[in-house]
């Protein structure tokens, strides 16, 4: 994937960005308090990262996409010149009639990272928090992305099963 990323960087006249200039160094420290180093360093994983603010109370987000479909980072806590002090990857997903609190209690119990709620609307939530006080290293946030990745991969085969086990109900 390394090379991958390299020509496609290189292909986009991107190689002298600095986040993907640094990628190698797994040891890089990253200070991940500031939204818009975490923009960048999504960016250099290859992910598409836009930098937003919430109209109703000014909080950064950043807008992306894993396995085809979209998640946020919300940012919490960030009124001081140090950056925010945690940061939740958060995406959502229409009702279905077999999304029930079984389903969410089903997924939970064999999860640790990614949570799942069916609110009062049938509507199904995922949620995978991480503090952003002080730095991190470089494989440590590039491994956080990867468990959202891998763990919403996982989780849309488990809502595939959960769905047939269900008798295929739209």
């Amino acid at each position: 994937m390394g090379k991958a990323l390299i020509a496609v960087a290189l292909a986009a006249g991107l190689w002298a960005m600095p986040a993907a200039a640094q990628k190698g160094d797994p040891a890089r420290m990253v200070d991940i308090a500031h939204p818009e180093e975490v923009v960048k360093l999504l960016q250099s994983e290859g992910y598409k990262a836009e930098l937003k603010k919430h109209e109703d109370s000014g909080e950064p987000y950043i807008s992306s996409a894993a396995n085809g479909s979209p998640f946020t980072i919300e940012f919490y806590d960030c009124g001081t010149a140090k950056g925010c002090t945690s940061m939740q990857f958060f995406s959502w997903y229409k009702k279905k009639p077999w999304y029930d609190a079984g389903l969410a209690n089903r997924w939970n119990a064999k999860k640790r990272f990614l949570r799942i709620v069916i609110d009062k609307d049938g509507d199904l939530s995922t949620w995978m928090d991480a503090t952003t006080i002080g730095k991190v290293s470089y494989a440590n946030f590039a491994d956080t992305i990867d468990w959202w990745s891998s763990m919403t991969g996982d989780l849309f085969t488990f809502l595939d099963e959960e769905e047939k086990a269900a008798g295929g109900k739209k």
